[in-house]
């Protein structure tokens, strides 16, 4: 009877290279981000409740 054994290895290297005039783009980059994201996430709250109160 075969058995046959699979294994993948990802190896990932992360190095972040940190500027100083890149820094204040990024951080306002990052603000709106997390804005867009929380208003996406109090759409999408707001919506499922609207439908939940139709279902009867």
């Amino acid at each position: 009877m075969p058995i046959e054994i699979r294994e993948l290895v990802i190896k990932t290297e992360i190095q972040s290279v940190t500027r100083n005039t890149t820094t204040s783009h990024q951080k306002q980059d990052l603000s709106r981000l997390k804005n867009e994201l929380l208003e996406t996430c109090k759409r999408m709250i707001s919506e499922s409740h609207k439908k939940e109160k139709y279902k009867r």
